[in-house]
């Protein structure tokens, strides 16, 4: 992880620029596997989406939401790095509108986003 990032996610989860503890501690307030949400027997449906090349936050931890509790939907872009982008919008996008049945195309609703994509 880059220095940058790492104090990126420091200052989010409350450290400020203390690494030290936040690599000794953040495991264990945040994992969902530790505190045992994975497990839940009662949890909404989950789409995974990420790409298989993610530097941030590895894909190793998506096999590990997809191990336990209940059954998950997954989709892994591969050759992508964080989050499976830009290719991971139209897959969610096309996944919420089958879950609405809505019959439109969903290019048609990314175009609208406020911000290009980076490719």
């Amino acid at each position: 992880m880059n220095c940058s990032l790492a104090t990126t996610l420091c200052y989010k989860f409350g450290y400020g620029e203390d690494f030290e503890t936040f690599k000794k501690e953040a495991s264990d307030r945040f994992s969902l596997l530790k505190d045992g949400t994975l497990d839940s027997p009662n949890c909404a449906r989950l789409f995974l989406v990420n790409g298989t090349e993610d530097e941030i936050f590895p894909i190793d931890d998506y096999y590990l939401a997809l191990q336990h509790g209940a059954p998950k939907e997954a989709r892994f872009v591969p050759g992508i790095k964080h989050m499976g982008e830009p290719a991971s919008f139209g897959i969610i996008v096309k996944w919420i509108y089958g879950i609405f049945d809505i019959k439109k195309n969903p290019a048609d609703q990314l175009k609208t986003l406020l911000f290009q994509p980076k490719y």
